[in-house]
């Protein structure tokens, strides 16, 4: 049991952020409490009964992801007080929002979609929280966070996932990345070769990790090498994608707005204590894709971009791939990130350009 609560604490804590703009909203709403501060908003929470919860508590998350958010608001009081400050303002921004919507059609609950998806929602919807409208329709929000010019990602995936939905082999990308990167690495040849390197993961993690804490400036050369080769590799994949191929992994793979289906996704940004639902750039132009060119962003070392075309128009999709973690001697070899990530970085969908 005790296993289980480190695991769980290291699950949240990886999606902290999310966790109290999304999932405190519910709660507050679902209870017909509105947050006129964040010190008043601490207190309701403060207040929550943990352990034996409530109706209108347990109503905000599905039974799945009860142990999640108990733990959540359990641990709000030992966070630090800038982040508590900055998520708390969100949170009260997506709760009036909630209650702007209930003005204009009655909502009859909101519920946390964390890991658990609510009953009649499909496990891959993209929403984050999930509004129950009194006449029995339901929508599905995307929440992000920032401030009023930033461009926060859309999604987020991983470089191997995103091989593995379009059915290509990584041993192409796993070789070059073997040539390029870890064979510079010092001594490698004592532990590894091309041939196992990735079944030696982590052996390999803890020479680079070392070579990392003795030389960063080197180690970093070797990362920006990394970047580059999943880059350059993943622009050849969707570049010998037909464009139908292509469409179709746009629309599954991004958290596009889906108009005229069962659960409609929408996407709501929380800017301070506001938030307010926004357009999607894609969506409906994407039916309309004649083409499609990805390429490296020459100007960032993370950045590649697509442009898509239609008969009349061109449009830039930004995308980043890059470690999603740092490197640090007390973390375990696969939890390090930059070169302890392999064919596991981050990708980013972050808007049109």
């Amino acid at each position: 049991m005790l296993r289980f609560k480190e695991y769980l604490l290291e699950r949240v804590d990886t999606t902290l952020n999310a966790s109290i703009t999304e999932l405190f909203p519910a709660i507050a709403f679902n209870a017909k409490y509105k947050p006129v501060s964040v010190e008043d908003f601490k207190k309701f929470i403060y207040k929550l009964n943990i352990k034996r919860p409530s109706r209108q508590l347990e109503k905000s998350y599905g039974t799945k992801d009860k142990d999640a958010a108990l733990l959540v608001i359990d641990r709000l009081s030992s966070m630090e007080e800038r982040f508590v400050k900055t998520k708390m303002e969100n949170a009260i921004g997506v709760t009036n929002y909630l209650y702007d919507l209930d003005a204009t059609k009655p909502i009859d609950k909101v519920i946390w979609g964390y890991r658990q998806k609510p009953t009649g929602i499909p496990s891959n919807h993209a929403g984050d929280i999930f509004v129950f409208f009194k006449d029995k329709e339901t929508i599905g929000i995307s929440l992000k966070a920032g401030t009023a010019k930033s461009k926060e990602p859309l999604k987020n995936t991983y470089v191997g996932t995103q091989y593995r939905n379009l059915g290509k082999d990584l041993k192409t990308l796993e070789d070059a990345l073997w040539d390029g990167v870890y064979s510079k690495i010092p001594n490698i040849n004592s532990i590894a070769t091309k041939e196992n390197y990735i079944a030696n993961k982590n052996n390999v993690t803890k020479l680079y990790v070392n070579y990392y804490l003795e030389n960063e400036t080197e180690a970093n050369v070797l990362y920006t090498e990394m970047l580059k080769i999943t880059r350059t590799h993943f622009c050849d994949i969707i570049n010998n994608l037909t464009n139908d191929e292509f469409k179709e992994w746009v629309q599954t793979t991004f958290n596009l707005q889906k108009k005229g289906e069962t659960v409609p996704l929408i996407m709501v940004k929380a800017v301070g204590s506001t938030a307010e639902q926004k357009g999607d750039d894609v969506v409906d132009v994407l039916p309309l894709v004649t083409k499609h060119y990805a390429y490296l962003n020459t100007k960032s070392v993370q950045e590649y971009l697509i442009d898509i075309h239609t008969s009349d128009d061109k449009k830039t999709l930004k995308m980043t791939i890059r470690s999603d973690s740092g490197v640090r001697a007390e973390k375990k070899p696969g939890k390090q990130g930059r070169l302890g990530q392999y064919t596991m970085l981050k990708m980013l969908y972050s808007g049109v350009v």
